[in-house]
């Protein structure tokens, strides 16, 4: 009996092992099908200033949604339409290196203690500590007196938690729009 319920306790064991391996976090497709509202490459953009960060083997690539879609379209992507071409590149490591290395406007490395607060104190922490409130009830701005880093791996996390990321033009500051409410 003894050797029945030991056994049983290790499977339960490696079963938890196994599940709490940390796995790429990967974007709700209903955010990444909201991001592309504009659909007009053309004309000046309604979300020019939205940012798109993609992890790529630990080097986070920034970019936009207009040069995803030149990407796509110069690269003859087969996709049925953008969203589904979004939530590959976006979830699904569909790009290379050096497309993304092509099409960013800045690429640094996850800041591991900020990656640490997250994975111990999680979100809301990161909230409290690194942002200030704005009178609206899913926005945030990071507070300023970061340094550049720390700010663009703080906007990758909120990213990948389904946050709007925007560079106001006007204030120069970072915007966090939550998607989750």
């Amino acid at each position: 009996m003894k050797k029945g319920y030991m056994n049983k306790l290790k499977l339960l064991v490696v079963l938890m092992l196994l599940l709490s391996c940390r796995k790429e976090q990967k974007n709700n497709v209903e955010f990444i099908k909201n991001l592309s509202n504009d659909t007009d490459f053309n004309l000046p953009l309604y979300n020019e200033s939205l940012k798109i960060l993609i992890n790529k083997n630990d080097v986070i690539y920034v970019t936009s949604l207009r040069q995803l879609y030149n990407l796509k379209e110069s690269k003859h992507f087969n996709y049925k339409d953008f969203d589904s071409f979004l939530i590959e590149v976006i979830n699904n490591d569909l790009l290379s290196k050096d497309n993304l290395s092509k099409i960013s406007e800045f690429n640094f490395k996850i800041d591991k203690e900020i990656q640490e607060k997250y994975d111990n104190e999680g979100l809301n922490y990161l909230l409290k500590v690194y942002t200030e409130k704005s009178k609206m009830s899913n926005k945030y701005y990071i507070i300023s007196d970061l340094n550049i880093n720390t700010k663009f791996c703080l906007m990758y996390l909120f990213f990948k938690n389904n946050y709007y990321v925007i560079q106001n033009d006007h204030s120069g500051k970072y915007v966090l729009i939550d998607k989750n409410i």
